[in-house]
């Protein structure tokens, strides 16, 4: 069966902008009766109520947008089941969705980035970056009110460049995923799509990033910080100190360096920013000073002027 012939109807729920491919293709088959998105935050200086990048794509697209403080509340049901959905899916979104919920449409899936069961939870291609691995995946699988633990419908593994941060993944994650909601709902829809139960082996965590995890430690191995800044860039991004404020860095590489030092001091060299690690030596790309837009290392040196063996993650006077 295809899709565009199905007259299915589907409830997208979703907040974070690596959902917005999804969403166009969903919408591009006709299918979205509405989205489902968190409420808007307030941020920035003035403290402005700010909508999710969801509901930015929705409203544009032109769907209709629903933004429960709590999407198992009896008002948030009643909406849900007004559309009457032939499924539920889920990509990004921030709250687990209960049984009476999950049993108003015949189908509700949800888009997870990883190979399951490695990397059950908030971050998981955040962790697998920060751990060195160098395959993720995507799962699809029949959502249950157990977080990330329901059965499996189709997964697709994805290569992790030495290099990618987790916005070049993200991008990555967010192409593949139209291809496997649209290939799963057919095959639900055809009856040729059965769930697997999850392996009992194989099971890690990836709990949501903590702001103290951000703090880049110069005594640890040149990979591990490199691993880091990939990790967490474009954002929330690792950051570390320079001569007492902050100063994010944004994308890096391993230097082909020889020596030691010090761990955060500087090396610099027609015009490139060089840091000592416990093991080895990092390279800066990219940064952003405190209360300063993203810069080029070049551009930094020329503007800050950093002294040679001048050390980073200390309040240097």
């Amino acid at each position: 069966m295809s899709l565009r012939r199905s007259n299915l109807k589907i409830l997208y729920f979703g907040t974070a902008a690596i959902g917005i491919p999804l969403l166009r293709r969903c919408v591009s088959l006709g299918q979205v009766a509405g989205v489902v998105t968190a409420p808007d935050r307030r941020a920035g200086r003035g403290r402005r109520p700010k909508p999710s990048a969801i509901k930015q794509a929705a409203l544009e697209i032109g769907v209709e947008v629903y933004q429960p403080l709590d999407v198992n509340s009896p008002e948030s049901i009643k909406w849900c089941a007004s559309h009457k959905p032939d499924a539920f899916v889920l990509f990004a979104y921030g709250q687990i969705l209960s049984g009476k919920l999950l049993s108003i449409p015949r189908w509700a899936i949800n888009v997870h980035p990883s190979l399951l069961p490695a990397y059950r939870g908030a971050a998981p291609l955040q962790r697998a970056i920060m751990e060195g691995e160098e395959e993720t995946g995507i799962t699809i699988i029949q959502m249950s009110e157990r977080v990330d633990t329901g059965g499996i419908l189709l997964s697709e593994p994805l290569p992790i460049e030495p290099d990618d941060t987790y916005g070049d993944l993200a991008e990555h994650v967010s192409r593949a995923a139209g291809y496997l909601v649209e290939k799963t709902i057919e095959g639900l829809a055809d009856a040729t799509l059965k769930p697997s139960p999850q392996s009992s082996e194989g099971i890690t965590k990836a709990p949501k990033i903590r702001k103290e995890e951000r703090l880049i430690d110069w005594s640890r191995p040149v990979g591990k910080i490199h691993n880091l800044i990939r990790a967490l860039s474009p954002e929330p991004l690792a950051y570390t100190l320079f001569r007492g404020k902050r100063l994010e860095v944004v994308r890096s590489q391993v230097a082909d360096e020889e020596g030691a030092g010090v761990p955060g001091s500087m090396a610099l060299e027609s015009g490139r920013l060089v840091v000592q690690c416990g093991a080895g030596f990092l390279e800066v790309l990219k940064l952003k000073p405190e209360g300063r837009r993203e810069m080029d290392a070049r551009a930094f040196v020329n503007g800050y002027r950093p002294k040679a063996n001048e050390t980073l993650g200390t309040r240097n006077p």
